[in-house]
C-alpha cells in the first residue's frame, strides 16, 4: 500500500446567498486541546486567517456574520483535522473532543465534533455520513455498495433539491463513476450553481472525466520526451511488449523505496516481452541522471520538466507520485497503480 500525505489550503469563493446574518457558535471541547479553536468560512476567510476564540474550561464561543446557511470549518491549528459544519440557524450547539496523534513524526490534533445541535442541515449530513460509514465497512461486495450508495443518495437529493447538504455530498461521492454523479448534480437546483458546493461538484466531475481516461481497455497517451541520452523517445514505438509506465521522480522518497521491487521484477520478465518505462517528473536533469544511476535503473527512462502539469500529468490527472500504468502489447491500459507482486501475477497469465 502506498502512503501519501497531502496537506492543501483551501480558498473559499465569495459569493452571495442571501443577506447577511449574525449567528452564534457554542462549544465544548473534551480531551487534550491547545488554547485556541479556528474556523473559517466561504466568501470572508480562509484557514491561515481564520477567526479564532479562546477555550476556557473547555469552552468556546463564536459571533459571525454571514449569508446563511453556509458551511463553516472549523480546527485546532494548521494541523488539525478540519471539521466541516453547516449553520443556518441564529445559534448553533458543538460538541467536540480532541486527542494527540503522530504523523509523519509530528504531533497532530486529531479534532472531532461528535453533535451539533440547531442545524437541521448538518443532521440530515452527519446522518447520511453516519450511514455511509457502515456500508462501507459492512460485508457486501462493492458493486453492491456502490448502488446502494447512489441509490440513498439520489434520494436524498430529489428530496433536497435546494438545500447545499445536497451538492455537498455528491462533491463526496468520488467512488461513483461519472455518469451517475453527472445524473445527481441534474437533480441539484441551479440557484446552488455558483456556490462553494456547487462548484466543488463540477471540480468532481472534471477529476472524475479525467479518470476515465485510465480506464481498463483504453488507449495510452503517446507522447515525444528525451530519454536519459537526450534523444527524444515515441512511446508509440514501445509497441509489441508489455509496458509498465511508472511514474517518479528522483525527490520523491516513495518512489525511490519502490525501486528494488522494480528491478527484482525487470529481472524476471525482461526477456519476455516485458519493458518499463520510467516517466521522470523532475525538473533538474542532473539530479535524475544521478540518481538513475545510483538506483542501477536499468530500463528506459525519460524526462517530462513540466511534470504534474506535462501531458500525461493533466491527462491522467496525476496529482501524486509514484504512480503507474501497465499497458498490453497494443498500448492499451492493463491496470493503474498496480505493486509489483500484482503486476508479475497478471503477466504471468499472458506470457
Amino acid at each position: 500500500m502506498k502512503l501519501r500525505l497531502v496537506f492543501s489550503i483551501l480558498l473559499l469563493p465569495i459569493f452571495s446567498f442571501g443577506q447577511e446574518q449574525t449567528f452564534e457558535v457554542f462549544g465544548t471541547v473534551s480531551g487534550k486541546y491547545h488554547s485556541k479553536i479556528y474556523f473559517f468560512y466561504e466568501g470572508n476567510h480562509r484557514k491561515k486567517d481564520s477567526i479564532n476564540a479562546e477555550i476556557k474550561n473547555g469552552k468556546f464561543y463564536f459571533k459571525a456574520k454571514a449569508s446563511l446557511p453556509i458551511q463553516a470549518r472549523f480546527h485546532l491549528d494548521q494541523t488539525s483535522y478540519i471539521q466541516d459544519v453547516f449553520i443556518e440557524g441564529r445559534k448553533i450547539y458543538l460538541t467536540c473532543s480532541n486527542k494527540l496523534g503522530i504523523s509523519d513524526k509530528d504531533t497532530m490534533n486529531m479534532f472531532t465534533i461528535i453533535n451539533v445541535k440547531g442545524s437541521k442541515s448538518e443532521t440530515l449530513k452527519r446522518n447520511f455520513e453516519n450511514w455511509l460509514t457502515e456500508l462501507k465497512a459492512s460485508d457486501k461486495p462493492e458493486a453492491e455498495k456502490n448502488q446502494q450508495y447512489y441509490d440513498r443518495l439520489y434520494k436524498l437529493v430529489s428530496n433536497n433539491p435546494k438545500n447545499k447538504i445536497s451538492p455537498y455530498l455528491i462533491s463526496k461521492a468520488s467512488s461513483l463513476p461519472y455518469s451517475q454523479v453527472s445524473t445527481l448534480r441534474s437533480l441539484v437546483d441551479t440557484s446552488l450553481n455558483n456556490t462553494f458546493e456547487g462548484k466543488s461538484v463540477v471540480k468532481l466531475l472534471n477529476s472524475l472525466d479525467k479518470t476515465r481516461n485510465a480506464a481498463i481497455g483504453t488507449a495510452f497517451l503517446d507522447v515525444i520526451l528525451k530519454d536519459s541520452f537526450g534523444t527524444d523517445l515515441n512511446t508509440q514505438n514501445l509497441r509489441g511488449k508489455y509496458i509498465l509506465v511508472e511514474f517518479w521522480a528522483s525527490w520523491c522518497k516513495p518512489c525511490r523505496e519502490a525501486n528494488p521491487d522494480l528491478k527484482t521484477l525487470y529481472s524476471k520478465l525482461q526477456d519476455r516481452d516485458f519493458e518499463i518505462l520510467g516517466v521522470s517528473f523532475d525538473k533538474d536533469e542532473k539530479k535524475w541522471k544521478a540518481a538513475i544511476i545510483k538506483d542501477g535503473l536499468p530500463w528506459k527512462q525519460v524526462i517530462d520538466e513540466k511534470g504534474f502539469s506535462g501531458a500525461l500529468g493533466r491527462h491522467y490527472d496525476i496529482e501524486a507520485i509514484p504512480q503507474n500504468m501497465l499497458l498490453d502489447k497494443e498500448g492499451k491500459i492493463m491496470g493503474v497503480e498496480l505493486s509489483a507482486d500484482e503486476i508479475e501475477e497478471i503477466l504471468k497469465k499472458l506470457m
